[in-house]
C-alpha cells in the first residue's frame, strides 16, 4: 500500500473533517467533536497550516494531521513557545496500518524546521511513547495547576529543551 502525504487543501476540508468524525464516532464518548475541532482549528490565530498534513491512499483521503502553536510557562513567568497536534485521524477502514505514524513522523522534523523546539500533546502514551515522546512528569511539564496528568506527553525536538525542569 503506497502512502502519499501532502499539505491539506481547501478542497479537502470537508473530507478531513468526515474521516475524522467517523476515527471518533462512539470512541471516548456517545457521539464525538473532534470534526468539529478540526473545523474550528483552520480559523485559529494559533493555526500552522504548514503543519497540516494529509495521508491518501490512491487518492483517497484517509488520515490527518493538524497542529498549533501554544506555550510553556515556569514559575518565574518565562514562556517557551512549543507545537503542539492533534487530532490525528485515521479513517477506521485503514487504522491500524501504520498510516497515523506516518503523519507524525513527516512533520516531526517540519515542526523542528519551523523553529519548534518541543511538541506537547495530551494523549494516549501507547500512541506516542513510540515515536520518542515521554511524559510531561519526565520533562518537568506540567497542567496549570501543577499535576502530571497521564496523557500529558511531550518531544524535545532540540535537545536540552524545555528549560523548565525542576
Amino acid at each position: 500500500m503506497e502512502i502519499l502525504i501532502r499539505n491539506e487543501r481547501e478542497e479537502d476540508r470537508r473530507t478531513v473533517e468526515e474521516v475524522t468524525r467517523e476515527a471518533f464516532w462512539n470512541l471516548y464518548a456517545p457521539g464525538c467533536s473532534e470534526h468539529y475541532i478540526v473545523h474550528a482549528m483552520r480559523q485559529h490565530q494559533d493555526f500552522i497550516p504548514e503543519l497540516d498534513y494529509v495521508a491518501l491512499v490512491d487518492g483517497r483521503i484517509v488520515g490527518n494531521i493538524m497542529y498549533t502553536r501554544a506555550a510553556l510557562a515556569n514559575d518565574a513567568g518565562e514562556r517557551l513557545e512549543i507545537a503542539s497536534f492533534g487530532p490525528v485521524s485515521v479513517d477506521p477502514e485503514f487504522q491500524r496500518m501504520g498510516i497515523g505514524s506516518r503523519l507524525i513522523r513527516h512533520s516531526l522534523p517540519v515542526a523542528r524546521g519551523l523553529g519548534f523546539g518541543v511538541v506537547a500533546i495530551y494523549g494516549d502514551p501507547h500512541n506516542y511513547c513510540k515515536h520518542g515522546f515521554k511524559n510531561g512528569k519526565d520533562l518537568g511539564i506540567s497542567d496549570g495547576n501543577g499535576d502530571y496528568p497521564y496523557g500529558l506527553l511531550a518531544l524535545e525536538l532540540t535537545p536540552g529543551r524545555p528549560s523548565f525542569r525542576p
